[in-house]
């Protein structure tokens, strides 16, 4: 096989936004980003930088902190802001501010936050809050108990407890706040170098389409932060190999096999549910997704847009709100697609599978810059469009 095509990921979002606020917290200094960061990043360190000049004024009107439709920054920083002295206005886009944020206001409210919703977002009163030895209940969606987590990085004496979260099933998300927590250098660690999984997950699943691929994913390691590095599992089973050296992970797909029915629990890798989804089809094979409950409160309406847009190319079976059923497409696919993206990045991933099959129309296709911003620069695998 010849040499591998070198494929340059995003660095993984997930990490970043969470060392830039836990060094900020420790030591009111920003860590830097790059200009092939992914917007989300950048939100986040826009954001910081705001709340970093306001802090370093002695002007006491409202600051207006814009996190746009990140919600990681969303969340965060509303643990943030609540504990940082000052008047902010936590805002974003219509859509963010649909999106769940309650059970966190309520248990920041509860410990001392002085927080009330408006027609613009959220307005914030920062003062000293009591978290000191707390609880934190793990069954709410992962982001309200990092984000409270995040706050320790105020004092090392500082302890809490996770509870209602079974021992043998660690939320990775949550894993990750912890050892970023326990990191004492965040600036000389090894953050340039950790590429992001869920950007990986759609060169597996094309590589999967073309026999004879070999692509070296450039950055990308196994490293033990990530959880959708469990998509791994799942492809190796399905025929593509990987070799991990110094500079990332080469995959091989030297095999076209037959996949049989598959069965997955998306729950704690809920951002590769719409590669796994879109790979099933033009595979095709018989998918069966479980885990899927709060897929329709993310950037879109997932989990609906997700049945309505594939069951254009095979049956869908949706058992209930967290499980469907992908049947194993019988019918040949389109030479030409032209699909929306609903604003939402991960679609257009998952949509661009298609052009293996034929051209692909994406519409606002510049959505995917939210979190990998140089997808939209290969054309030699993908078209899209406007």
């Amino acid at each position: 096989m010849s040499s591998p095509i070198t494929v340059y990921l995003p660095r993984s979002k997930s990490i970043v936004i969470r060392c830039l606020i836990v060094h900020y917290i420790r030591t009111e200094k920003l860590l830097p980003v790059y200009e092939n960061d992914s917007n989300d990043i950048k939100i986040v360190y826009n954001a910081l930088r705001t709340i970093d000049s306001q802090k370093k004024t002695s002007i006491e009107e409202e600051c207006v902190v814009d996190v746009k439709d990140c919600g990681a920054a969303y969340r965060f920083l509303m643990a943030l802001l609540s504990a940082t002295h000052g008047k902010w206005r936590l805002t974003g886009t219509p859509r963010l501010l649909e999106r769940p944020i309650l059970p966190l206001v309520n248990f920041l409210t509860k410990h001392g936050a002085k927080i009330r919703k408006t027609k613009l977002g959220w307005s914030i009163e920062g003062c000293e809050l009591q978290i000191d030895n707390i609880k934190i209940e793990a069954s709410e969606t992962s982001q309200f108990v990092s984000a409270i987590m995040l706050l320790q990085a105020k004092s090392k004496n500082r302890k809490s407890q996770i509870v209602n979260r079974k021992p043998q099933i660690v939320n990775p998300y949550i894993r990750m706040t912890e050892a970023i927590l326990r990191m004492q250098d965040l600036h000389n660690s090894l953050l340039p170098k950790l590429a992001d999984w869920s950007a990986a997950a759609f060169w597996l699943a094309n590589a999967l389409l073309n026999p004879n691929t070999h692509y070296l994913l450039k950055d990308l390691h196994f490293d033990k932060l990530q959880g959708d590095a469990e998509v791994v599992s799942f492809f190796m089973k399905w025929g593509l190999t990987f070799t991990e050296n110094e500079l990332g992970i080469e995959i091989k797909h030297i095999n076209h096999i037959e996949i049989t029915k598959q069965n997955i629990d998306v729950t704690y890798i809920p951002d590769t549910t719409m590669i796994l989804a879109t790979l099933a089809v033009c595979y095709p094979f018989e998918l069966t997704m479980s885990g899927l409950k709060n897929l329709n409160l993310k950037e879109s309406k997932r989990l609906d847009i997700l049945v309505g847009e594939l069951s254009k190319f095979t049956t869908i079976e949706k058992h209930s709100e967290s499980i469907i059923t992908i049947h194993k497409r019988l019918q040949k696919l389109p030479e030409l697609f032209h699909l929306n993206s609903y604003n939402d990045h991960r679609f257009v991933m998952a949509w661009s599978l298609f052009k293996n099959f034929g051209n692909v129309v994406i519409e606002n296709p510049e959505c995917i810059r939210k979190s990998y911003p140089e997808f939209l620069d290969k054309k030699s695998f993908i078209l899209l469009s406007d």
